[in-house]
């Protein structure tokens, strides 16, 4: 199978290199002049959400019969593509692509699948070539499916900076601050996948540690930081009272504590 991926922004590009460690063939081409279409078994778009359903049509007359075109935006399903005449549908690789140049690993991976029974084969087979696990469930794409990947995703590095820089407040080199929540940040992806959650939280709230919470927010003296921990706070009293972890009386005291002082 020849996979040509249609768009040189950070997700094309990143999607293309990580695709390479793959057995598959995979070239990469620019979404306003695309070339190598009539060489392609399956043609992935990675361009704007909004530019999909155009560049669909555009590309498709110029693709050989049977050529699947999936493109990879979570937020839409397969009728973003219109109706080309080609097998179609949508696969979304549910990872991060920070840096084209560095691209995350796509092994262990998850790819949401959607579309004609052609189209899904293919993704099948483009996401086992390089590891990842394919999801195959009509209408799981969309807006509530796209807003938990980037609430995780986004939110994990949000708060990452957060925390480097906090540490580096306290003295420790940036490079080091980096190197040092990431690896944690390994460990808390790690407990989600093996444990699952609830029970993957961990810390003073899960403990019910009113005292510890406290210390806390009396060292957080960047107003970013504690708007970050007072933010997140109840969301971790929510599921720490999920979990049964803590003494309601203990979880009812920390979330007074998060909003009363949050409003401040």
């Amino acid at each position: 199978m020849n996979i040509l991926v249609v768009g040189r922004g950070r997700v094309g590009r990143g999607l293309a290199t990580a695709l390479r460690t793959s057995t598959l063939p995979v070239r990469l081409t620019s979404g306003r002049r695309p070339r190598g279409l009539g060489a392609a078994d399956a043609v992935i778009l990675a361009v704007p959400d909004g530019a999909i359903a155009s560049v669909a049509e555009s590309v498709a007359p110029q693709t050989r019969d049977g050529c699947v075109i999936l493109h990879c935006a979570g937020s839409l399903g397969p009728e973003a593509l219109g109706g080309v005449d080609r097998p179609s549908g949508a696969m979304h690789p549910l990872v991060s692509f920070a840096d084209p140049r560095r691209p995350p690993a796509l092994a262990g991976a998850t790819f949401a699948i959607d579309g004609s029974p052609e189209a899904r084969r293919a993704a099948r087979r483009i996401a086992r070539a390089c590891g990842a696990r394919p999801l195959e469930l009509p209408g799981l794409h969309g807006g509530a499916y796209h807003a938990a990947a980037a609430l995780v995703a986004n939110g994990a590095a949000a708060l990452a900076t957060v925390g480097v820089e906090v540490l580096v407040g306290r003295g420790l080199k940036r490079r080091d601050a980096e190197r040092a929540l990431g690896a944690l940040l390994r460990t808390v992806a790690e407990n989600v996948e093996r444990v699952g959650v609830p029970a993957a939280l961990s810390g003073p709230v899960m403990r019910g540690d009113v005292a510890t919470v406290r210390r806390h927010r009396g060292a957080l003296i960047d107003r970013d930081a504690r708007r970050a921990y007072d933010a997140i706070g109840p969301t971790i009293v929510s599921v720490a009272r999920r979990l049964g972890s803590a003494p309601p009386t203990k979880l009812r005291t920390l979330q007074r504590l998060f909003t009363q002082r949050s409003a401040k």
